[in-house]
């Protein structure tokens, strides 16, 4: 496919912003927590914006009611707020960092496992050793926690696992019925925000409107609504394999903004652990080819 350097450049631009995005999350939910406001304040903010803003979507697509209530409610228990939920008490027990490698690592194991149970995927020697390098590096990171005998973080860690399950469960529904991200998203948005209104009403009485203006753009607009789109518009132009390198970014976007915002220093075992990790992830996604023969980097087509 011959892109132009005008589209291409778009296209790396708006990969980059998706992954700072997303990699911000984890670090902007754990300041927000120290500004008083709980999990379910921060779900509920999130999914109220959001499903607001993208119920449109689901008007103009003529989507129905029974549609929503069925695929969408299993929809919005993989990506929607037991997710958020899960990730942000998680983040309460462990850290921002460990969510950042542990979450979306994990989802890439599960959802491979799936993709070779459901639909009867083969997955390549790259891909298989991919996802052992994960499951490595994510014991790697566990296994500190062990040492210190620490039972909140590993059980925090544990939830980042189950972040990681319950997202790969999206992807997997989404891929089965086949669904228009967009209509996906708002599903999960609307159902959710059903859900989390009458808890927003709380949230929006006990806290001071400047603290909600800004965690409620943040998280309902830039983490639910711009980066999906960011990332969906990065993937339509450069392709689904060039797409994949910014969700590798993730990762170690998380681990440095911890370091940079939060003062998080990480241990020997949680650098070693986190690296394995991104190279697990970048086999796993193809970006390295990795056969018997050898090594080889994934090159750009012609643009």
């Amino acid at each position: 496919m011959v892109i132009s350097k005008q589209k291409f450049n778009l296209g790396i631009l708006l990969g980059v912003i998706a992954s700072l995005i997303w990699g911000s999350w984890p670090v902007i939910s754990e300041i927000a927590t120290t500004h008083a406001l709980s999990p379910i304040d921060i779900t509920s903010l999130r999914f109220t914006i959001a499903g607001a803003v993208l119920l449109p979507v689901l008007v103009y697509q003529s989507v129905s009611l029974r549609l929503i209530l069925t695929k969408g409610v299993f929809l919005a228990i993989g990506a929607g707020a037991p997710y958020v939920l899960l990730g942000t008490y998680g983040i309460e027990l462990s850290s921002s960092a460990h969510f950042g490698t542990i979450a979306p690592s994990s989802m890439l194991v599960f959802s491979s496992f799936g993709s070779v149970l459901f639909f009867k995927e083969k997955l390549a020697f790259s891909r298989c050793m991919g996802i052992t390098a994960i499951i490595v590096g994510v014991t790697v990171i566990g296994v500190v926690n062990f040492n210190r005998l620490n039972p909140e973080i590993l059980l925090g860690d544990l939830m980042f696992v189950g972040c990681g399950a319950l997202w790969a469960s999206f992807t997997l529904f989404s891929k089965y019925w086949q669904l228009n991200s967009w209509v996906a998203t708002a599903m999960v948005s609307v159902v959710s925000g059903v859900v989390c209104a009458p808890f927003t009403i709380e949230v929006i009485k006990n806290n001071p409107i400047e603290l909600l203006i800004y965690h409620g753009i943040y998280q309902g607009i830039l983490v639910a609504i711009l980066a999906l789109y960011c990332y969906s518009k990065s993937v339509a132009i450069l392709g689904a394999a060039r797409g994949a390198i910014f969700a590798s970014l993730v990762p170690p976007v998380s681990l440095i903004l911890s370091y940079i915002v939060l003062d998080d220093l990480m241990t020997t075992n949680e650098i070693i652990g986190s690296v394995i990790i991104c190279v697990g992830m970048s086999l796993a996604l193809g970006i390295i080819k990795l056969n018997r023969s050898g090594l080889s980097i994934k090159q750009s087509s012609s643009i």
